[in-house]
């Protein structure tokens, strides 16, 4: 294979690979931001429901002090109407509340799907970098192992690499610490 052909091929490649990348990017767009109008639209059928509640309780205790101001010992505190009232609002509260919890945690676990998927794409991209540099003869069967191993680590250690990075993010440890420990796991 002559060098314009390689060249070619590289071309190519790295075409397809950017339409596959756009692809990708606009499916988890519509994904992200389809989750997250399902998530508001829960949080305010919630409010919705808690409002309706709380006027329910205000209710409550305006009887409760109307029947304090006027007890006389053989009158019943009733509030079994309000109550009735509120049970469907208190068990639809409760249903809203298990589907937010559901829809949230859809949503931590499609972001994580999403960035495990980058992970291996940037493995891959990686791979197809360095057989491109081998093809071509820019680096030796040495290096292109030495190398894919180190993106292999990389990638066989996403889940520890994640970690450390969040610790980074919250303040938890320092720029040295992640170097020292992303550097003792990629070893």
């Amino acid at each position: 294979m002559d060098m314009f052909e390689k060249a070619t091929k590289a071309a190519k490649n790295m075409g397809d690979s950017v339409i596959n990348s756009a692809k990708n990017i606009g499916t988890s767009l519509y994904s992200s931001t389809k989750e997250q109008s399902e998530l508001a639209s829960l949080n305010i059928q919630k409010s919705v429901i808690e409002k309706r509640l709380a006027e329910s309780y205000q209710e409550i205790g305006k009887r409760y002090v109307a029947y304090i101001d006027a007890c006389e010992g053989n009158t019943a505190f009733e509030v079994e109407d309000i109550l009735a009232k509120m049970r469907p609002d208190l068990e639809k509260a409760a249903e809203v509340k298990n589907q937010i919890a559901e829809k949230e945690q859809q949503i931590r676990q499609d972001k994580e799907e999403r960035l495990r998927k980058k992970a291996q794409e940037e493995f891959e991209g990686e791979k197809r970098k360095l057989e491109k540099a081998l093809d071509m003869d820019i680096i030796s069967m040495e290096e292109y192992e030495e190398k894919l191993t180190a993106a292999q680590k990389k990638l066989d250690n996403y889940e520890i690499l994640r970690k450390i990075a969040m610790q980074l993010e919250m303040g938890i440890i320092t720029k040295a610490e992640y170097e020292e420990k992303v550097n003792k796991i990629l070893q």
